[in-house]
């Protein structure tokens, strides 16, 4: 009987359209699957790793199909749902399948395409016509089937070996093909046990006094054998009782020991936990439980937890996460920062012990397969992890929780996607039937004003645990102290005089400053000149401990000047201060105090994130200075004072979200003070002390705040009355990108006559040139009466529009929804 050809549809792991039909051979019929991976050639001779999405038998109408080359897996890597999701997120945030696919699968998962060089099948061997480089190479290959070009250049000694390879070709002698390199790999070890025979103890007896003349034999099985396990890694026995591994090597070539490799995990929290704690809920708690529960219950999807800083939402968290595994599903504990996850993973695995799973950015590429491959198998009821966890294949989920729903941290700058985890977290749920809890001391106005109009559920929590108050805030006036001259260096002389207190009280400090490095820029006194980036149009921020002055926008680094470039001058003074600075000063003034600083320039991988707070959570430090890292989620008993040290940097920021984000950072790093047995102290410095923000965190009024806000939003027309589309045209010829910016405005405004838009710019922003790109950025209002769907079609079609037009070739355009 004729059976029809199979095609499939693949993602490509490209930032191009849609997806690719290949067809199926006859071959690999039975083991194509979607959410497998599948080796495709793509153009000419590219080989690439495709995520299979769809299988059907219609073939391509405009060409025709290429085949599939390989199937990857034995089971899909992506489950269906997954893949619906992607689609969404392409489809939502206005960008390609592909890039949606390089963001949620691990780096492990991606093959990549390498070179290798092969003895060509028609070579006359004629040797005259080689040199003698080319014949090393052309001996190895007869040697071996086939050569990198990192062989290559290795064998050769030389950096690069193309005009090396492109000669060979020329001469008939090889040819080139691309082979994929699979980049995970298990991490194995090897075990060793009592080979079976040697289990009749006196065969044993008679083995060790015959090793008598092998004495590092015979110390190395006693050593093996008073381990007293059945099995053991063989690392472990040479680590613990010092035996020579090649003793333990004859052993087992003598067959009294038996050598076996196993695949173990390199995750370093798979570990076997003590005990699991229990807790118990206040009466305040308890209650907001009920009525979480009870909207859960009611269809409402998603509810909103407004609980004052250290009411106890976590206790909370963990209830809902040991009824969601009690039902057999799975939950999602979604944090903005990584730096947060020391304390929580050992509150989450005390109570849910080896149930817990980890996945954030700072893993690498092994341990997230791991994770990956884990959560396929369904070995976690329960995932901590950033925004990227969102992607991981959870076969069961029955509950999301976004904690600090407000965070920007969770919205994805670059590249595209563009997404924000706690919105697309919403639409995921809705897919998989399950349930968002959004929790936050500080709700974002989107979020706070849904709960307002009924779409989510809202509950509040107004009661600090165990009673403790709301600290005490004090805003004090630089200008007058300035005036009074009481202001020593960076510091005010009343903080100065608070940190005293509290460190002869032998409580801690935390000084919050939002900007890392020791000072924003150097300057000239004598001409006012700026040392700026070469790539961008930005000044370079001073960073004294590595002495060198650095782009926090493209890395760019150089020395320190000690003469104005354009006047020749000598007075180059430092302007402004950072979190290095403060740290440097706060040693001057309280010597015998230790220090320490959180920020990503302190702290760059996940242990030294993990060190730091560990080591103030145990009182070797007295004074923690830090970025906003410092202001959430954090739990210190002994924090009894905290010092904004400049909020007019927060305030003063040219966005409409500036004083949103203002009022969340100081209520959320004020919530770090007095969290146990008494109030704690804030001190606030600023210039502007009268700002309207100020007096709402003054008063921990959020909903006076919300008040005012939306006044603003309103009558501006922006979000959530309204949403936002940011689009940022960029080119390395300034007219390029500003022609570009102009020629999709055109195109767009000819396509939504009737549409409810309204299109701002193009405008140059402030600054206009990063890594060597200029910039030129349109803003699109988009009224929330209507469905998005018919706007963002015209949008991505004047993009592509723009892209392909011969005029402003190689524009690049990202697109940001929701900004």
């Amino acid at each position: 009987m004729f059976s029809p050809s199979l095609f499939a549809n693949v993602i490509l792991p490209l930032p191009v359209s849609g997806m690719f039909t290949y067809r199926v051979p006859d071959e690999l019929a039975t083991h194509i699957a979607v959410g497998k991976r599948v080796v495709v050639q793509f153009g000419a001779r590219k080989i690439y790793t495709a995520l299979v999405a769809e299988i059907h038998h219609t073939p391509p109408e405009l060409h025709k199909a290429k085949l599939i080359l390989e199937v990857l897996d034995d089971e899909p890597v992506v489950l269906p749902h997954h893949i619906v999701f992607w689609q969404w997120l392409s489809e939502y945030y206005l960008c390609t399948l592909g890039e949606v696919m390089n963001a949620a699968l691990p780096q492990g998962l991606k093959l990549d395409s390498e070179t290798n060089i092969a003895l060509h099948p028609e070579w006359d061997e004629d040797e005259s016509k080689l040199d003698n480089t080319q014949f090393i190479v052309m001996e190895a290959l007869r040697l071996k089937k086939s050569l990198s070009v990192q062989q290559i250049e290795k064998l050769t000694r030389r950096k690069t070996v193309h005009q090396l390879i492109k000669s060979l070709i020329e001469k008939n002698a090889v040819y080139a093909f691309e082979k994929l390199v699979e980049k995970y790999k298990p991490k194995t070890e090897t075990f060793l046990e009592l080979a079976p025979e040697y289990s009749d103890e006196a065969l044993l007896n008679q083995t060790l006094d015959e090793l008598k003349r092998a004495k590092r034999q015979q110390e190395a099985l006693m050593a093996f054998l008073q381990a007293g396990m059945a099995e053991i890694k063989k690392s472990e026995l040479v680590e613990k009782t010092g035996v020579a591994s090649a003793a333990l090597k004859q052993l087992v070539v003598k067959g009294i020991l038996l050598e076996n490799k196993k695949e173990v995990g390199r995750l370093w929290w798979d570990e076997p936990v003590a005990e699991k704690k229990e807790f118990t809920l206040s009466v305040a708690q308890q209650t907001a439980l009920s009525e979480i529960q009870m909207w859960f219950e009611n269809e409402k999807r998603v509810t909103l937890l407004h609980g004052v800083t250290s009411s106890g939402k976590t206790q909370l968290y963990m209830e809902l996460i040991k009824a969601t595994i009690a039902s057999g599903r799975q939950a999602l504990y979604l944090l903005p920062e990584i730096a947060l996850t020391a304390q929580l993973i050992r509150r989450l695995r005390e109570v849910f012990g080896e149930a817990v799973g980890i996945y954030h950015s700072k893993f690498s590429m092994n341990e997230r397969v791991e994770i990956w491959n884990k959560l396929l198998r369904s070995e976690y009821k329960v995932v901590i992890g950033a925004r990227s966890a969102l992607f991981l294949p959870f076969t069961h989920l029955g509950l999301i929780i976004v904690d600090e729903e407000h965070d920007p941290s969770f919205k994805q700058f670059d590249p595209a996607p563009r997404y924000n985890a706690r919105d697309a977290s919403i639409w995921l749920a809705h897919h998989c039937d399950a349930r968002v809890l959004l929790g936050t001391g500080t709700p974002s106005l989107e979020s706070y004003e849904n709960a307002r109009m009924g779409k989510y559920g809202f509950v509040k929590l107004t009661e600090r645990f165990g009673g403790v108050r709301l600290p005490h805030i004090t805003i004090v006036p630089l200008r007058e102290e300035i005036k009074k001259r009481r202001m020593k260096s960076i510091f005010s002389w009343q903080l100065l005089e608070e940190i005293k207190a509290a460190l002869a009280r032998k409580e801690q400090v935390i000084l919050f400053q939002n900007r890392r490095g020791f000072a924003p820029y150097l300057t000239c006194d004598n001409c006012g000149w700026i040392p700026k980036c070469v790539n961008c149009d930005v000044s370079l921020s001073y960073h004294k401990h590595l002495n060198t002055l650095r782009c926090h926008y493209c890395g760019y680094a150089s020395e320190v000047v000690s003469k104005c470039s354009a006047c020749a001058s000598n007075d180059i003074r430092i302007r402004g201060f950072g979190t290095e600075k403060i740290e440097e000063e706060i040693k001057i003034f309280f010597p015998e105090a230790g220090v320490v600083r959180l920020d990503w320039d302190a702290a760059r991988s996940r242990d030294a994130h993990e060190q730091i707070i560990h080591d103030f959570e145990k009182r070797k430090y007295d004074i923690l200075v830090g970025t906003q890292m410092v202001t959430k989620g954090l739990d210190f008993d002994s924090v009894s004072l905290v010092g904004v040290m400049s909020a007019d940097q927060l305030l003063g920021f040219p966005d409409f979200r500036a004083n949103e984000r203002a009022f969340q950072l100081m209520e959320q790093v004020s919530g770090r003070a007095g969290r146990r047995e008494h109030a704690g102290r804030v001190l606030i410095q600023a210039y502007d002390a009268e700002h309207p923000v100020l007096d709402a965190v003054l008063r921990h009024d959020f909903e006076g705040f919300f008040r005012q806000e939306m006044t603003f939003r309103n009558t501006f027309q922006y979000p959530p009355r309204t949403r936002l589309v940011h689009l940022t045209f960029k080119h390395k010829n300034r007219g390029i990108a500003a022609g570009a910016a102009k020629y999709f405005t055109t195109s767009l405004s000819a396509k939504i006559h009737e549409m409810p838009l309204t299109v701002l710019g193009p405008v140059t922003p402030p600054i206009s040139f990063v890594k060597n790109q200029h910039l030129q950025e349109v803003l699109l209002k988009i009224s929330k009466a209507h469905a998005l769907t018919q706007q963002k079609k015209a949008i991505r079609q004047s993009v592509e529009q723009t892209q392909r037009h011969p005029e402003w070739k190689g524009i690049r355009v990202d697109v940001d929804v929701d900004p």
